[in-house]
């Protein structure tokens, strides 16, 4: 039996002269689903996003293609959509700052910030098996950073961990945040 196969490539490495090549040769190879993070390596994760070039790939490949890359938002998403002509997007730094986008693009209620603090805590115990202890504290203050586009609580809970390097420390000091929420709150955010 057949396994599907998805494949994800960037517009380029320094520019984006060779796409359509690269596009054609993962069809080729057998890839059924492309996806296309809409900028070159060169370009990193800075703004902007060329989705009009993954609408360039749509129309010489003959297989579904995912859009990505710099979808922050509902509206993003929408423009995304809009651009690349695709019918799908692959979510990346998007969901990590903003965990309930996916929630908000099916017209639900994105999390309150309440519920997404012991989520943070956790991602921090299940990461200590994972990564070296020196850098686990900055993984959990990486999230935070990401999610201070969004929430004013994680705002908060940065500027009360950013100067710990401990992820224990970094822990206790969350947990005190997470105490201090009221019973109330922690409920409607559920």
């Amino acid at each position: 039996h057949a396994v599907p196969v998805s494949a994800k490539m960037r517009l380029g490495h320094l520019d984006d002269s060779r796409m359509l090549d690269c596009a054609r040769a993962i069809a080729d190879a057998g890839a059924t689903e492309l996806v296309v993070h809409a900028r070159t390596k060169a370009h990193g994760y800075r703004a902007p996003a060329y989705w009009d070039r993954i609408a360039v790939i749509r129309s010489a490949v003959h297989m579904p293609v995912v859009a990505n890359g710099e979808v922050w938002t509902v509206a993003d998403a929408q423009r995304c959509l809009h651009e690349s002509g695709c019918d799908a997007l692959m979510l990346g730094r998007g969901l990590v700052g903003s965990p309930g986008l996916a929630l908000a693009l099916r017209g639900q209620a994105p999390p309150h910030w309440e519920s997404l603090l012991p989520l943070v805590r956790l991602y921090g115990r299940l990461i200590n098996p994972r990564v070296a202890q020196r850098h686990r504290g900055g993984r959990i203050k990486q999230w935070l950073n990401m999610l201070r586009r969004r929430f004013a609580g994680a705002q908060a809970a940065y500027d009360s961990v950013r100067h710990l390097n401990d992820a224990d420390a970094i822990d206790r000091c969350l947990q005190a945040l997470t105490q201090s929420a009221s019973p109330q709150t922690l409920l409607q955010a559920a």
